[in-house]
């Protein structure tokens, strides 16, 4: 995996992390700052295979340890599988009869009806078969609006460095950092380049809410034909509403999606 990011955690302070963010590589640009970015933060300092440290305050033992007894593991391991994809062991003659590319495919086929994710490769690792399926970006973008409480704040400070400032919900999300840890990542920012999968009918409603400490409001859009009715506003009251109309239905779809993507990469969850 590519490094596209250089992380130094600098300070901690009850359930307020700032972290200095380096660019590392001309593909990754500067579009991070979402929630879900801070989260897989969180999670590669988390990882017993990732990060790959630059620096390590602590013994890599004494690190193990705290991801060992971590206080929120079991949440924790349930968002790596978000963010990395399930992994299912399979036994060797499993294994041996996909080395059949006819077998492989209809074996993907089977796996994708009975957990419902896409099959997204296959291997062995230390003696062991296994099939990996797709991340599910929703779902982690799902639980980042859980974890962190806002937007993070990012700051730059000069070409290609920048600080990143959140604050999660519990301190003990927190359990496994310590200041002046420093890695490299892959890391993304999940909601710029995932195409949330909503279907839509004719003239339903696509309802997005976005709540934290200082506020509480929703977003909804319904698309007729090429029109599209927006209405946004304080949860609990009518809010404002605008209406746009467009050359063709397929613009107002794409239009949709684009405005329903922006508002997901902004924090907002779907709410119906």
């Amino acid at each position: 995996m590519a490094t596209l990011y250089t992380i130094t955690v600098k300070s901690i302070e009850a359930t307020k992390v700032i972290a200095e963010v380096r660019v590392d590589h001309p593909d990754a640009g500067s579009n991070f700052g979402s929630k879900d970015f801070a989260l897989q933060l969180l999670l590669e300092a988390g990882h017993s295979e990732r990060p790959y440290f630059k620096k390590l305050p602590i013994s890599e033992a004494e690190w193990k340890k705290l991801v060992t007894e971590h206080p929120r593991k079991e949440e924790y391991d349930l968002m790596h599988q978000y963010n990395d994809g399930l992994q299912l062991n399979i036994t060797p003659e499993e294994g041996k009869k996909r080395e059949d590319r006819d077998y492989w495919q209809k074996h993907n086929e089977e796996l994708s009806l009975q957990y419902g994710k896409k099959v997204s490769a296959s291997g062995m690792s230390n003696g062991q078969y296994y099939v990996q399926f797709d991340n599910e970006p929703l779902k982690v973008i799902e639980a980042a609006n859980k974890v962190i409480l806002s937007k993070p704040v990012k700051k730059k400070l000069e070409k290609d460095l920048y600080t990143l400032e959140f604050e999660v919900a519990d301190a003990e999300y927190l359990y496994h950092l310590r200041e002046k840890m420093r890695y490299e990542t892959a890391a993304w920012n999940l909601s710029s380049y995932y195409k949330p999968e909503i279907k839509v009918t004719e003239g339903e409603p696509v309802l997005l809410q976005y709540k934290d400490a200082k506020s509480d409001k929703f977003w909804q859009v319904i698309q007729n034909d090429n029109t599209l009715t927006i209405s946004y506003g304080k949860t609990g009251t009518t809010g404002q509403k605008i209406v746009k109309e467009f050359d063709s239905v397929q613009k107002a779809e794409k239009e949709r999606e684009k405005l329903i993507n922006e508002k997901l990469g902004k924090g907002y969850s779907k709410a119906n």
